[in-house]
């Protein structure tokens, strides 16, 4: 079968759009979706690398109120970022090469009169590396991402490495997304405990909902998470979290479960709600531990649903099966011990994440995940999983390559007149007024978005990630004609699709050129993440299916599952 060339007959679905809450952005995921950012508020430019004064990323994180922090500047910022004031959507995509800080903290737990509320943050790196001076530096982190009491907070497309603590820590919070990140080579003698760790609460700042999807562990020594939560706050409490899809590469040990809220072990008074779904080790030989712990199968509080996870040693295991005490998996296997936990059949009621299967999630890694534009540190860690090599390099702590600081030589950023954000020439595509600040104005949304409520800035934010992620879109627009037949998509283009914008009836037919060797399945998906149609085992060419005519207007994804892999290709539907 021919793969990648597909060809679409659309047919505009009438629709009226539901009331709803919009995600942060098309493609925000799990509890943390909800967050708003800076949306309705100033655009604000660091102009420079430094650590403090005017231009700085630390003075535009100062400033109170809304605000959408931009870059034109490229390069390491030689300080962590403290992101005190909340209500800020901070946008490393619009820095030309990429952006490095030294640490991301969000706190309302150390610091005071700080808010660390309503924040999203897409496209950054974060590398601490103490014990490395670079010139003018600033206050370093531990930790490359620290959240200590924050809320309503989406960490998209980053990537965290070089961390001497945690690459990850979240406690004392709730109503947290961490989607399409890469947490990578933790340094010094905390390597072995240098992942994410997920503890604390307390009255006030609650740990609860937590979403954790679409991440790689690369070169990571444990942690992979972690949950606990060592707090008498947590005694009797039962926490929600989300789990899935996260791709363990070069696994060193399982993901561990503390019930003891008093620390050390022996009792098991701090209980999870989990959703545990596609996620995938890829091991070297000589790892001999589980997926994840036994002691989380052990809780008789615990609710747990396990669907879809795989490790590669064990090819024909899956989930439970891959649950076990201790680093003699490789001579028990599979677990048969299913503990006193409920076992569910259906996933908890969070909020939805497009999961995508564990057999896929190498490739989507490498398509996906981490800041872009990437930098050679990036491309140095993905280089292993787009060969399906290991690295030969143990995981000891050790920083073998040096590149953490290595930068790309940096592009111009571009010309924006009025200051709004969006780039002259984007704003005149776009029939916006490059001399005018318009970037909160909301005409833009539905074109792009097949939804109200994205400001123009948005729009263009989006579309800038989509652009340099290397996603490709269809965008349905109204226009004269009720079908396109014979367009052929592949992977490298991207089509604007004409059509009526106000047919009866709403259809869309799929045909696979060359002979059909293999099954093959289809799935379409709301912007919110719900299969709307879904079609398995096909051994026909050609698939035609009508779209039920009620749900919202909006974006809608369409992934076909061939054989030689997946081809994804997003819809916007305007009435």
């Amino acid at each position: 079968m021919k793969s990648g060339i597909l060809t679409l007959l659309v047919f505009l679905i009438t629709y009226s759009l539901s009331a709803q809450t919009i995600p942060a952005f098309p493609g925000a995921e799990g509890f943390g979706a909800s967050a708003t950012g800076g949306r309705g508020g100033q655009v604000i430019y660091v102009t420079n690398l430094n650590c403090s004064g005017p231009g700085s990323l630390a003075a535009a994180l100062q400033v109170v109120g809304k605000k959408y922090i931009l870059f034109k500047v490229s390069g390491v910022i030689p300080c962590a970022a403290e992101v005190f004031r909340g209500d800020v959507y901070i946008a490393g995509q619009t820095s030309p090469s990429g952006v490095v800080v030294r640490g991301i903290i969000l706190d309302e737990i150390y610091e005071t009169n700080t808010n660390s509320k309503n924040v999203i943050i897409r496209h950054l790196r974060s590398r601490p590396k103490l014990g490395t001076n670079l010139p003018n530096q600033g206050y370093i982190l531990d930790d490359a991402l620290r959240l200590d009491g924050a809320s309503n907070v989406i960490v998209d497309h980053c990537s965290f490495a070089n961390a001497v603590d945690e690459s990850v820590q979240i406690s004392n919070s709730h109503n947290i997304t961490i989607q399409n990140c890469q947490l990578a080579e933790t340094l010094g003698e905390h390597y072995p405990l240098g992942g994410m760790l997920m503890n604390y609460s307390e009255a006030g700042h609650e740990q609860d909902n937590i979403s954790i999807h679409h991440n790689v562990w690369n070169r990571i020594g444990g942690r992979m998470p972690e949950f606990s939560c060592e707090s008498p706050h947590c005694r009797n409490r039962t926490l929600n979290f989300e789990v899935s899809d996260n791709l363990f590469w070069d696994q060193q040990i399982q993901t561990w479960y503390n019930p003891c809220t008093a620390g050390g072990d022996g009792c098991r008074d701090f209980h999870l709600n989990l959703n545990f779904v596609n996620n995938r080790t890829v091991a070297r030989n000589s790892y001999t531990g589980p997926l994840a712990s036994a002691e989380i199968l052990g809780n008789a509080s615990n609710r747990l649903f396990a669907n879809g996870n795989t490790m590669n040693q064990y090819p024909t295991l899956a989930d439970y099966q891959l649950f076990y005490c201790c680093n003699d998996f490789n001579t028990n296997a599979p677990n048969t011990n299913l503990g006193s936990a409920t076992r569910l059949t259906t996933r908890h009621n969070f909020p939805t994440i497009s999961y995508t299967a564990s057999n896929e999630l190498v490739t989507y890694a490498v398509e996906n995940v981490g800041a872009f534009p990437r930098d050679p540190m990036d491309r140095r860690l993905m280089t292993p999983l787009k060969n399906n090599v290991i690295d030969s390099n143990p995981i000891n702590g050790t920083d073998y390559y040096n590149d953490a600081f290595q930068v790309d030589a940096a592009q111009s950023a571009p010309i924006d007149t009025d200051n709004d954000g969006m780039p002259n020439d984007w704003e005149t595509a776009n029939g916006l007024n490059p001399a005018v600040q318009d970037h909160n104005g909301t005409q833009l949304s539905k074109k792009f978005t097949g939804i109200e409520g994205y400001t123009n800035l948005e729009c263009y934010l989006n579309e800038l990630s989509d652009k340099i992620v290397g996603k490709k879109n269809i965008v349905v627009e109204p226009g004269g004609g009720t079908s396109i037949t014979g367009l052929e998509l592949n992977a490298d283009e991207r089509i604007v699709v004409t059509i009526s914008p106000n047919p009866t009836e709403a259809g869309i037919t799929i045909k696979l050129n060359g002979e059909v060797s293999h099954t093959w399945r289809f799935e379409m998906i709301d912007s919110m993440g719900r299969v709307l149609v879904q079609e398995n085992n096909l051994n026909e060419s050609t698939l035609s299916f009508f779209v039920p005519r009620l749900i919202p207007s909006g974006t809608y994804f369409v992934k076909i599952y061939l054989q030689e892999g997946v081809l994804e290709k997003k819809i916007i539907v305007i009435k």
